[in-house]
């Protein structure tokens, strides 16, 4: 597999997870972020090895305002008819929490 397929594959894996994360954030139960944590880690951990470190941090914030546009509209899709508030910029916070802690898991 290719290096970008490879980082498209991680970066949809977690989409999905931190969607699924998401929305458990508005159930009942406590929301547990290991999976989104840990496929965002995943996801930064490739996309570092393809780009290096400056233009890795280069492109990550534009990155993440533009994989927070997708989820909410995604989320918008999917909930579509249905009682739920989506907030951009606590999806975006989110978001950013996840990718703060892959960051921190990166080497160097």
């Amino acid at each position: 597999m290719r290096s970008a397929d490879t980082v498209q594959s991680l970066r949809l894996a977690f989409k999905r997870t931190f969607t699924a994360y998401y929305l458990a954030l508005a159930s009942p139960g406590i929301a547990d972020p290991t999976e989104a944590f840990e496929t965002a880690l995943a996801y930064l951990d490739e996309l570092h090895a393809q780009l290096g470190r400056a233009e890795f941090m280069h492109r990550l914030d534009d990155d993440t305002t533009h994989m927070a546009g997708q989820i909410e509209q995604d989320l918008r899709h999917k909930l579509k008819g249905r009682a739920y508030d989506l907030d951009y910029d606590d999806i975006e916070d989110r978001l950013r929490e996840c990718f703060e802690y892959g960051l921190s898991q990166l080497p160097g």
